[in-house]
């Protein structure tokens, strides 16, 4: 188990971008997937595609068990004191991986590169190519449901092709991170478009 110290957010974009963010919001070895949509526009999900966390299901720590710093705050605080349901898969723990990545800068970029082959990234960039490498947030999401219903039309299932708002965010600004495309908040592009 290796316990993180949390950087600030503004050195953190400047040494690895959101996926280093994302690997440091961990308190004592855990992290919480409502912490990572709050600082980082993560969830756990694309991190455990990369093999860098591994979801927690059983005894799930309280916020007060690890040192998360929005334990005071967060609204989700009462979902893990209460032991409601809804909570596994939410708290998580860095993998041997996930570690390696935070002390050499090597891995981390090689991970990042590795990003561009999860599902809703490469939907994301088959969009931008369809469209001309240009497009809005707003026409990506809509394409991408389109997509979705589609499929759920066909088959029955979306399959690989769910994903929530905040993980289409989350997974924009990683692959902007990473030069796989630009992202301003709206715009996103294709480099060289």
């Amino acid at each position: 188990m290796v316990a993180v110290e949390a950087e600030s957010p503004r050195t953190d974009v400047a040494i690895g971008g959101p996926l280093r963010s994302a690997l440091l919001a961990t308190g004592d070895g855990i992290g919480c997937h409502y912490r990572l949509r709050a600082t980082c526009g993560l969830g756990i999900e694309p991190l455990e595609a990369l093999g860098l966390v591994k979801p927690i299901r059983q005894r799930i720590p309280t916020c007060i068990e690890h040192a998360c710093p929005l334990r005071d705050t967060c609204r989700f605080a009462r979902l893990f004191a209460a032991g409601e349901a809804g909570r596994s898969g939410k708290k998580y723990r860095l993998t041997p991986l996930g570690a390696g990545a935070l002390r050499d800068p090597i891995v981390l970029r090689q991970i990042e590169a590795a990003t561009r082959d999860l599902p809703l990234a490469r939907r994301i960039l088959a969009a931008l190519a369809t469209a001309g490498g240009h497009l809005t947030t707003l026409t990506l999401n809509a394409a991408l449901l389109d997509e979705r219903l589609a499929a759920l039309s066909a088959t029955g299932e979306a399959g690989e092709s769910a994903f929530e708002r905040g993980e289409l965010a989350g997974m924009l600004s990683l692959l902007d991170a990473t030069g796989a495309l630009g992202y301003d908040g709206y715009r996103v592009t294709l480099p060289g478009t």
